[in-house]
């Protein structure tokens, strides 16, 4: 939730509160009663999609953090054919060619890669072996591939829920100002001449403002 969201959270908060102090004066039904309602939902729906976005904003993180360790993984397993690869290179001339790639290849490019590596890798599994490479070295080459597969997904995934919290949060906050606009008119009304309701009325629905210039959303 940032700063601007909590100025009006805070603001919807007082406003919940003095709807409730002086919940006599605004019988069942009625527009204060309805806008006071909705005042309230708003201020529990805030408070749920602030939780989100800030998970959102967490889930995108490890999601980075998944990706970073899947394709360390899988480089892992490709480094351990391109390394024994030279070696073979005097019983199988040029096989160090097949299995030679860039540390700097784009995520596309890399899973790309690792799939001809496995590919031309089967004519070789019992070389390989016999060159003490792990014997299920194509399993594991393979697993790590669909690991790291998986993971490009996930940052997009989690950012777009991110940034779908942040738009429910918007529209939430536009539903309070609507109903904190219709209160400031229901209210004034109500209590005309009572000075004292009056200035707790604009206590409690004030919004505080920032070294910004207005947005002009503020009709107290």
């Amino acid at each position: 939730m940032n700063n601007h969201i909590k100025r009006y959270h805070k603001s919807f908060i007082g406003i919940r509160q003095f709807g409730l102090d002086n919940s006599a004066d605004f019988p069942a039904g009625s527009i204060g009663a309805l806008q006071f309602a909705e005042i309230s939902a708003v201020i529990d729906l805030i408070n749920q999609l602030a939780g989100e976005q800030v998970q959102g904003f967490g889930d995108a993180r490890f999601a980075f953090n998944s990706k970073a360790v899947a394709r360390d993984e899988l480089r892992g397993e490709m480094d351990g054919i391109a390394d024994i690869a030279p070696s073979m290179a005097y019983e199988f001339p040029g096989i160090e060619l097949k299995f030679r790639y860039r540390r700097n290849l784009s995520d596309a490019d890399l899973l790309a890669k690792a799939r001809a590596f496995h590919a031309e890798a089967q004519a070789y599994k019992d070389d390989f072996i016999r060159y003490e490479l792990n014997s299920r070295f194509l399993e594991n080459l393979l697993a790590a591939i669909e690991f790291f597969e998986n993971s490009l997904g996930a940052p997009a995934t989690a950012t777009a829920e991110q940034v779908a919290a942040t738009a429910e949060l918007d529209a939430a906050l536009r539903r309070g100002m609507i109903a904190r606009n219709i209160l400031n008119g229901v209210v004034k009304q109500k209590y005309k001449n009572n000075v004292g309701k009056l200035n707790a009325w604009k206590s409690a629905s004030h919004i505080e403002r920032t070294g910004k210039k207005d947005d002009g959303t503020d009709n107290g």
